[in-house]
């Protein structure tokens, strides 16, 4: 096992992956962004919670409105970059465990 490794490892160093004009910087980042670009539209749960949070937000100035619900975006796009990756990574440790 260790010299199939070895030999992905000198394989790799030899053929450096092209991740072309994103601004990704590794291919678990480009893997997420394909990923997120993947989603036409949010599931109904998700809809509906950002409807219930947009009318909990409609009595709030305009700009304090825009900031809470930017800010909810923002915890929202993290978490999801996040678990993409963690996932990823459970995987991977799995496949490991099981071999």
């Amino acid at each position: 096992m260790d010299n199939i490794a070895k030999r992905l490892a000198s394989y790799m160093d030899k053929h450096p992956i092209d991740l072309g004009d994103t601004d990704c910087e590794t291919v678990l980042d480009q893997l997420y962004q394909a990923y997120a670009e993947s989603h036409e539209s949010d599931p109904p749960e998700i809809r509906d919670g950002f409807k219930e949070l947009d009318d909990l937000l409609g009595s709030l100035p305009l700009d304090d409105n825009n900031a809470v619900w930017n800010l909810c975006c923002q915890l929202c796009t993290a978490y999801e970059h996040k678990a993409f990756f963690d996932g990823l990574q459970y995987g991977a440790w799995l496949m490991k465990e099981l071999k």
